[in-house]
């Protein structure tokens, strides 16, 4: 008889048990560095794109001598992405000026000329939108600011104008500022965001939706004047990761060259 001296290779139970010990251990070394890494990506994208969209806004207002009104978030069709002006005259047009359809929602991407992913966070969720719709109407003044043309051409720098419609920002210590347009990204978590294609909000803010309490993301989910920039909260039950991007009147004018009204509401 021969002996077969052949060895046979191959990994044993201890050698495999010790590469997944290895491998876990760099995944679990590796991973949170990939997530913490595509958290930074996301909130740079969402401020390049807030701040893309707040040019767009001064770019607007300094061809037309208004602000754009918020596109609705559940149009369909062609009126997708065009500023939510009230339709006039017959056949209906939508002016670039005038009375808006509603305060809040989406920003108009179309009629600003800016591809629709701007008007998106990094998440991809809508970023939403909302006008001090005073600043809306059409004041028959281009660019929107003429000082030297006498009080009733001043167009967006009245001093008359109504704070009825006049959004404000907070800070959780009370301090206010008013604001001409305000842009609000609803974070990694997306509570209070605008859905594709519906007026309603998704996901939904969990528990007690109410702006009370230190709910601040609610603050900035109820579809009125008020909003709340607030330091960035994990807290299970007072969660915070909203971005907020504001301008007052003053200095969205003078973006482009169009001097400050430097004037109050």
């Amino acid at each position: 008889m021969r002996k077969d001296n052949r060895t046979h290779n191959g990994f044993t139970l201890v050698e495999m048990s010790m590469v997944l010990i290895i491998i876990g251990l760099i995944l679990m070394t590796v991973f949170p560095a990939l997530i913490s890494l595509r958290t930074y990506n996301q909130r740079n994208l969402t401020d390049s794109n807030l701040q893309a969209l707040l040019r767009a806004t001064a770019v607007y207002a300094q061809a037309t001598g208004c602000l754009p009104c918020p596109a609705a978030p559940d149009a369909v069709g062609p009126d997708f992405g065009m500023v939510g002006t009230v339709a006039t005259g017959s056949p209906p047009s939508r002016p670039t000026c005038g009375k808006c359809a509603q305060p809040e929602g989406i920003s108009p991407f179309a009629s600003l000329g800016i591809p629709e992913s701007l008007a998106k966070d990094g998440w991809g969720r809508w970023i939403t939108m909302r006008i001090d719709t005073e600043l809306a109407r059409d004041f028959k003044v281009i660019p929107p600011t003429l000082p030297s043309a006498g009080v009733s051409k001043q167009g967006m720098c009245l001093q008359n104008l109504s704070k009825t419609n006049q959004p404000t920002v907070s800070s959780p210590d009370e301090t206010s500022q008013p604001a001409a347009v305000v842009f609000v990204s609803h974070g990694a978590n997306g509570f209070g965001a605008y859905s594709t294609l519906s007026s309603s909000m998704h996901p939904p803010i969990p528990g007690n939706s109410s702006c009370s309490g230190g709910r601040y993301e609610a603050c900035n989910a109820d579809n009125d004047l008020n909003f709340i920039n607030a330091p960035l909260s994990n807290d299970k039950d007072y969660p915070f990761d909203d971005i907020l991007l504001f301008m007052d009147r003053n200095n969205l004018l003078s973006l482009f060259g169009n001097g400050s009204c430097s004037t109050k509401w």
